[in-house]
């Protein structure tokens, strides 16, 4: 079946959408009474699109604000397509504001997108074109909206508590041709003192990044010197260094400058595509160390995470044919209250070891003042290459672009883990930028036209009467 003109002739509906969606500031945030379980926004977003099922003629159901679908189809077994309208924030620097929605350029520019909104849309006109041209199905199709993919992914834990798993299905949250092994994930939060103590310098703050899976794009620190002529020496310090992205600006209280930093924002699946602020920063302070606990903490920074996203300098960097590398992103560090905080994203070949992991990063937090208080890890999943599901997916989608390439791994994490008989399923395409968790995100006009296309005829592919 072809499905074409009746999805062209949708495009500027599609677009409208699309832009309706990304100006909802789905970034989670304090529960907001029943119903809002990740903040009032997300709840919005999620209400926007179970309301558009309803005029298209859909079955829907909103799981408390946890999650959603809409169904269309009958018979027993069941085709999930599973995706997500939480957003990571904003951040700054954006060419257009990121929740307008902007078209530019042939581009709808907004957070959210790419991931995941954008092919939340494509996946629901393409359920459209479906129902609108009368086909027969023998079987059930589900979309469902996830609601805190992420941060921890509760909003699968609570929709498969109260409705059954789907037989099979693709999440459109990745790249083309399509993803069918997915390494293993470890979040990880530390702890340690951080009291200023100790005489020369003191460090009276130190913070940056947003999400643990985002590189941090920003990363400042507050220093406290003796005496003025201290502080001239130490300006003069961090400046010789010649860092780019290093700023350094003097305060009001006595004797204080504030040292900024600016890096890249990218995915924490990918933090060599990023420029880590935090860790930029840790280095930029070496020259003007002085001594106590959050100094320790800067120092760990520096010694056993450094500009490497390998892990290496933990002891965990490792690697298998099936997966690839080890990751590490540094996402977040806080101060406050007495105490510093750090959180790391892990992604780990399916050969590793999550324990052995973490008793490595356990012994080499330990002379740092530091020690892990949080620690949440997911296996890896796979499909292999003969399974069905590939199989017709990678039929569909080479028989519309005309590409030939094989499947792939990643180090991403998408809900097609939580499928089980799941593999993610765009919506990049090959030599594309990764524009995931970055400022100026954008879907363009002609992917999201031709991602519909190719969802609409893999879910007939997966659906149809036999």
């Amino acid at each position: 079946m072809d499905f074409s003109d009746r999805i062209q002739k949708e495009q500027a509906e599609m677009i409208s959408t699309l832009q309706e969606l990304i100006a909802i500031p789905s970034v989670k945030a304090a529960p907001a009474g029943a119903g809002a379980p990740f903040g009032p926004e997300i709840a919005r977003a999620l209400e926007y699109v179970l309301a558009w099922g309803e005029r298209q003629g859909f079955t829907t159901k909103n799981l408390s604000g946890y999650a959603g679908h809409l169904e269309y189809g009958t018979g027993e077994k069941l085709v999930g397509v599973l995706v997500h309208l939480d957003v990571v924030p904003a951040g700054e620097g954006w060419r257009y504001p990121p929740f307008s929605g902007t078209v530019a350029d042939g581009k709808i520019y907004g957070r959210g997108a790419i991931d995941d909104k954008g092919p939340a849309v494509a996946v629901m006109y393409a359920l459209k074109a479906l129902k609108d041209s009368g086909v027969k199905l023998g079987k059930k199709i589900r979309i469902i909206f996830g609601c805190d993919e992420e941060s921890g992914w509760r909003c699968m834990e609570h929709y498969f508590q109260h409705e059954r798993k789907p037989d099979y299905g693709f999440t459109p949250d990745a790249y083309f041709p399509l993803i069918n092994s997915e390494k293993g994930q470890m979040a990880l939060k530390f702890e340690g003192e951080a009291a200023p103590g100790g005489d020369g310098i003191v460090l009276r703050t130190f913070s940056g990044g947003t999400r643990r899976n985002v590189v941090p794009e920003n990363a400042e620190a507050v220093l406290v010197f003796p005496d003025p002529a201290g502080l001239e020496r130490g300006r003069a310090a961090l400046l010789a260094q010649g860092i780019d992205g290093i700023e350094v600006l003097d305060l009001p209280e006595k004797n204080q400058l504030k040292v900024r930093a600016r890096g890249v924002s990218a995915h924490g699946s990918t933090p060599e595509l990023g420029d880590n602020a935090v860790i930029k920063l840790a280095q930029a302070l070496a020259p003007v160390e002085g001594r106590g606990n959050l100094w320790a903490a800067v120092r760990f920074l520096r010694e056993r995470i450094g500009r490497e996203t390998d892990g290496r300098g933990l002891g965990i960097a490792c690697q298998d044919e099936v997966s690839g590398a080890l990751t590490l992103n540094l996402g977040v560090v806080r101060t406050g209250a007495g105490k510093v905080w750090m959180e790391v994203d892990i992604r780990s070949p399916h050969s590793a070891n999550h324990e052995a992991i973490k008793k490595k990063v356990a012994a080499h937090l330990q002379p740092y003042g530091l020690k892990i208080v949080e620690s949440r890890t997911m296996a890896p999943h796979y499909l292999p290459v003969d399974h069905h599901l590939v199989q017709v997916l990678l039929q569909v989608y080479r028989e519309e672009t005309g590409d030939q390439s094989p499947p792939v791994a990643t180090g991403g994490r998408t809900y097609a883990a939580t499928l089980g008989n799941g593999v993610a399923f765009g919506p990049g395409f090959p030599g594309q930028p990764e524009m995931a968790h970055q400022k100026d995100e954008y879907f363009a006009v002609d992917d999201l036209m031709t991602c519909t296309r190719i969802y609409a005829k893999a879910l007939y592919a997966l659906a149809k009467a036999e």
